[in-house]
């Protein structure tokens, strides 16, 4: 993105508001402080109320409907998580293999095959929200939002008030708003901007002349992103610019923080469970649990070649038809090899 363009899109969201031309007339969009936001969901939660018991789609009932419709399927919820981690694990690949192109070329393709099937899917997935009665209430309140928040050029609101709100050309109006959405890459790109910095750097502390909670969402956002490539710069492991200014890389980087970051916690963890009791140097630890969520708990602490062996364990024990002894183990067998050759060795 070049510096005029970057310049604009900084303006826009300095300012606190959105210029934009349809059918040959200039709008304006405010964004809406605290006030209008608070009245939007009071509006909205009264519409609830009064219309929860019409003919919606339950919350409950929407996979079924999807089944029903030919587009889902009952293990899409997690064919949806697995896409997810394809994506945090392709990143980290494309992060650890930046110096490699011919690499870099192939995982990037990849990413962005999985990419649109994640947003394919997800788009399916979430099709039918806005038939639930809790989807109404959000179109609701966003409508009330956006009709409070319409002026033309000369400061006068478009629509006085609900009632007098033409359904048409709010469509119209919704519909060129969305358009001209900010996308996530741009912002990204202006909060490691030197441009932006400037402003953040000379006083990040007041750089709006109003209070946190009547930022506009644009404002939010950059801030949070800003912050966020701080933090990268001020880590005693900070990556090259090469990684911080590729989106993928970067995220790649950060996956492979929060990862280790998460290894640290559960091995703390892992001793603080362990703690006062006498292992003799055990192999195995075994720790009852009290609850599902607890046992999910437990198992994360395992490293991932433990988990391996859990997975291999219970894969040979579904196949078997009676009771199974230690050494018919996948990693009990492996176990045994090695110390077998580590006799033979020692016997030359």
């Amino acid at each position: 993105m070049d510096q005029r363009t970057l310049q604009i899109y900084l303006s826009r969201i300095l300012s606190g508001f959105y210029l934009f031309v349809y059918n040959n007339t200039k709008y304006k969009l405010v964004y809406p402080d605290i006030n209008i936001k608070y009245e939007a969901e009071l509006y909205a939660e009264q519409e609830y109320e009064d219309n929860k018991f019409n003919d919606w789609i339950t919350e409950d009932n929407i996979i079924d409907s999807l089944v029903s419709m030919g587009v889902w399927n009952y293990g899409g919820d997690d064919n949806l998580k697995n896409l997810e981690k394809q994506i945090d694990d392709l990143k980290v690949d494309i992060f650890k293999n930046f110096l490699n192109p011919t690499k870099l070329k192939t995982l990037r393709r990849t990413l962005a095959n999985t990419k649109r099937a994640f947003n394919t899917q997800y788009g399916i997935r979430h099709s039918l929200d806005q038939y639930t009665a809790s989807g109404y209430s959000q179109y609701i309140k966003n409508q009330y939002i956006l009709i409070h928040s319409l002026y033309n050029i000369n400061n006068e609101r478009i629509f006085k008030s609900i009632e007098d709100t033409d359904p048409n050309l709010l469509n119209y109006l919704s519909n060129s708003i969305s358009e001209h959405t900010i996308d996530i890459s741009i912002f990204r790109q202006i909060a490691r901007s030197d441009i932006w910095r400037n402003y953040w750097s000379a006083n990040n502390d007041s750089l709006f002349d109003k209070s946190v909670v009547n930022w506009t969402d644009e404002q939010k956002t950059l801030v949070v992103l800003t912050k966020m490539y701080d933090s990268a710069y001020q880590h005693p492991e900070c990556p090259p610019d090469s990684v911080i200014e590729d989106d993928d890389m970067f995220d790649g980087w950060m996956v492979v923080q929060k990862r280790e970051n998460e290894k640290t916690r559960n091995k703390n963890r892992t001793e603080k469970l362990l703690e006062g009791k006498k292992l003799n140097k055990a192999g195995e630890v075994f720790i009852m649990a009290n609850s599902q969520e607890e046992a999910n708990s437990i198992y994360d602490l395992n490293e991932n070649s433990s988990r391996h062996i859990i997975r291999e364990r219970e894969s040979v024990i579904k196949q078997s038809e009676g009771t199974i002894d230690v050494t018919q183990l996948p990693d009990t067998q492996r176990d045994l090899t090695v110390l077998s050759n580590e006799q033979f060795k020692n016997r030359k």
